[in-house]
């Protein structure tokens, strides 16, 4: 075997089936290999930031490893946006870059750039491959490194290193796994069972960390009678209408998950890394933190006890320690505000005005999305959307872009998801700005078959931005405005199927033809571009900055 033949029989063994990105000629010898073998597939992507993208979605549905690559100079480069979305979402991702032979570097060579001093950021290992005897032990301390650290490997291969020949070839079992199956020292857990015991308003906060514990999750909350508020990135943990949970925290939030957390008297994070502070309880209310990464305790917020270990062995083992509370009032005083923030959304979710409230089409599509499907959300207004209207429901998957809050990161990500669960229904959710960085690869998803349901919420404007400039600094709105292409001829000039709809009525007609379609199609929805992007709790300064704005505005 030569090097790259060798390198692809490790990264199956790591059960990888794809490679995301472009062919190049740094990258020749490897694309051949891919070529040569049948049991991982290359996807060319049209931009290599999509091929990161969607390896990143891929690593963050799965917990397991994903692949990308990119040919030396600019393809390798455009990856760093993707791999910063996996960084930040702790996802384990490998980026495999070609480079210029070893006899240039450092000459200002065609195409040369210190990729190793570029990646040096994003990743948690980050080295070159200068002689051949370094495999199969440099990829294998690659993939390690990206599954056991939840983080960005990358792997730099000059062009003439990657056709010499290997001797030996790692033919032992994969045996790395991020389940380390820890549990706090009993001290700990006596001592956060203390305080829960003496507490009578507890409030849960979990986040994507509980994803193995959900069970464990639903009956500590249960036993308890507190409520259960989801970070963004746990939105999927519970189905929106379980009745223990009430919803999302944060500026994309609910006034429920907002009265609770404010209310509370025990606070438990449990998996969580949401970073807005005000969104908080005060300092005076204790605190107990759940993570199998101790570095993540009381980084947020002030914490009393700290419980480091497995938040599914953990719960179990501090059920046993905890006593069964009678008192459930304040959870059905938060159950109640649930309700009362849900009636105020019915407002706009049913509303048949036109132009169509983006509230209506997301809680319209979370209708008739399939309980199993995944969800591939953008950054942007369609967040906001996203995150308080669409309900998920069944075993329905969410996924965006959490800690970057990359826009663009739907459409490639709805990709790589299609391609590891070709069964299951895939939506992107759009804003129009975010999919125009990257639309071009909807022809990608057309070329492999995948019927990936693309829906653009067409404001004609970056809304979320328009929203910060009055809201946050009282600056008039300026330089927001889109001019958008016809994305449903697009879809059709791509090979796909395009709609577009401007009433409730073509909605209804449309969303569920287009839905059950075996190609792949956009959707384009005008929504009515005065809809504010506003936060659960609205502060005296918003408030303030956002009519001096408005007067500002209307003066000019």
């Amino acid at each position: 075997m030569n090097v790259c033949e060798a390198l692809l029989e490790t990264l199956a063994k790591y059960g990888v089936k794809f490679i995301f990105g472009i062919p190049g000629d740094a990258i020749n010898d490897l694309i051949e290999a891919i070529r040569k073998q049948d049991k991982i597939k290359f996807i060319h992507v049209m931009h290599e930031e999509a091929g990161a993208f969607a390896a990143s979605a891929q690593a963050k549905l799965t917990g397991t490893l994903a692949v990308c690559t990119g040919t030396a100079g600019p393809g390798a480069i455009h990856l760093l946006n993707g791999l910063y979305d996996a960084k930040k979402d702790h996802a384990p991702v490998l980026a495999i870059t070609g480079q210029t032979e070893t006899m240039n570097l450092g000459s200002n060579f065609h195409q040369e750039v210190n990729l190793n001093a570029l990646f040096a950021d994003v990743s948690v290992y980050n080295q070159m491959f200068i002689d051949p005897e370094q495999m199969p032990g440099m990829i294998i301390s690659a993939c390690r490194a990206a599954v056991l650290l939840n983080g960005v490997a990358h792997i730099n291969l000059p062009a003439n290193i990657a056709s010499l020949k290997v001797k030996t070839v790692h033919s032992g079992k994969v045996h790395d796994s991020n389940n380390f199956n820890i549990i706090p020292h009993i001290a700990d857990l006596q001592e956060a069972a203390k305080l829960i015991n003496n507490s009578n308003k507890i409030c849960i906060l979990a986040g994507i960390g509980a994803r193995g514990a959900v069970n464990e999750l639903v009956q500590f909350a249960d036993f308890i009678h507190a409520p259960i508020i989801k970070a963004l990135r746990g939105k999927d943990l519970l189905p929106d209408m379980h009745p223990l949970t009430t919803g999302g925290i944060g500026l994309l939030g609910t006034a429920a998950s907002y009265k609770a957390m404010k209310q509370c008297d025990l606070l438990i994070m449990i998996g969580t890394d949401m970073p807005y502070t005000d969104f908080y309880p005060e300092d005076k209310v204790p605190t107990i933190q759940l993570d199998n990464d101790a570095l993540q305790i009381g980084k947020r917020h002030p914490v009393d006890v700290a419980l480091s270990g497995d938040s599914k062995l953990t719960l179990i083992e501090l059920m046993k320690l905890i006593l069964k509370k009678e008192n459930d009032q304040f959870l059905k005083e938060c159950q109640s505000h649930k309700a009362a923030w849900l009636k105020k959304q019915d407002h706009k979710e049913l509303s048949e005005a036109v132009p169509i409230h983006p509230q209506m089409l997301a809680r319209t599509i979370s209708e008739y999305a399939s309980d199993n499907a995944i969800i591939c959300c953008d950054t942007g207004a369609v967040t906001v959307w996203g995150a308080r209207n669409f309900r998920i429901k069944g075993t329905q998957r969410f996924t965006l872009s959490g800690g970057l809050a990359s826009m663009a990161f739907a459409l490639p990500a709805s990709i790589g998801a299609k391609l590891l669960y070709p069964d299951k229904q895939v939506i992107a959710l759009c804003g129009d700005g975010g999919f125009a960085m990257l639309m071009c690869d909807f022809a990608t998803a057309v070329k492999y078959k995948l019927n990936i349901k693309v829906i653009v919420f067409n404001n004609s404007k970056l809304g979320l931005i328009q929203m910060e400039e009055e809201a946050k600094s009282g600056n008039p709105e300026y330089e927001t405005g889109l001019n958008n292409p016809d994305f449903a001829s697009f879809a059709v000039g791509c090979g796909g199927e395009g709609y577009t709809v401007k009433t409730p009525d073509e909605l209804k007609i449309v969303l569920p033809k287009a839905l059950s379609s075996s190609n792949a199609c956009i959707i384009n929805v005008f929504i009515n571009p005065e809809e504010l992007t506003m936060p659960p709790a609205i502060n005296a300064t918003e408030a303030i900055n956002f009519l001096k704005a408005k007067i500002k505005e209307a003066f000019e």
